[in-house]
């Protein structure tokens, strides 16, 4: 059976194309084909089955063939898009590994006090309108698990990514400077992970904001990443 490696962009929410392509650039570098998962905010507001349910057919072109997927995860939106699109393959029984897991910016601690980090700190998006925006849908994300009686989206996705799949290598690339999602959730998740065994490495570029470590420093950020993938993806 053939295998081909494939990095899946999960893209932040609401990012757009253009930009998330950008990271592709990382992996072409070491031969990775890369495909992209975009996010909307409704993402978390939906039943799991309807989020990216047409990235599947149109990647997996011949169903024989063993894939290896490097998920990127870019905050929240970027786990919300890797976790539907993992259940996709299951329930149509793909075969595949996943070596190794990049969590950029991310993810939530399944709490009221990530979502209320993420209120105050809407109040340094581009504009107001962004603001309220942001601010709106934190309400109805709060809302939803009790609405439609069913398990946080964040609760679902730590239990899987930190406990379950213990034994996939993860890489976090975080800031301090961060207003959308705290450092303090980002090191809780690297606990989270060690506590159960997982080989994590992470670093903190201490002066970049949200989803933007990339451009501040790219030298490090890529180097960081290509010595991850050479330890424990290369290897698999």
């Amino acid at each position: 059976m053939t295998s081909k490696r494939v990095v899946v962009l999960c893209g932040w929410m609401d990012g757009q194309l253009r930009l998330v392509n950008k990271y592709k650039s990382i992996y072409e570098q070491l031969g990775y084909e890369s495909i992209v998962l975009l996010s909307l905010k409704s993402d978390f507001l939906k039943d799991e089955k309807l989020v990216h349910s047409l990235a599947l057919p149109s990647l997996l072109e011949d169903t024989k063939t063993n894939v290896q997927f490097i998920p990127h995860m870019f905050s929240n939106g970027g786990c919300r898009s890797w976790y539907c699109f993992e259940n996709h393959l299951q329930s149509n029984q793909v075969p595949y590994k996943v070596p190794a897991m990049i969590f950029d910016s991310a993810p939530y601690t399944p709490t009221f006090d990530a979502i209320e980090f993420t209120w105050h700190g809407a109040k340094f998006m581009q504009t107001w309108r962004d603001c309220i925006d942001m601010r709106f849908f934190l309400i109805k994300l709060g809302l939803y698990p009790y609405l439609t009686q069913t398990t946080n989206a964040f609760t679902l996705m730590w239990q899987r990514y930190f406990k379950a799949q213990a034994n996939v290598p993860k890489l976090f690339l975080y800031s301090s400077k961060d207003t959308i999602i705290s450092s303090e959730n980002v090191e809780a998740a690297i606990q989270e992970a060690k506590s159960h065994g997982t080989i994590v490495e992470h670093i903190n570029f201490e002066k970049s904001q949200h989803v933007a470590h990339f451009p501040y420093n790219p030298q490090l950020y890529t180097r960081t990443i290509h010595d991850f993938l050479d330890k424990h993806a290369n290897q698999s």
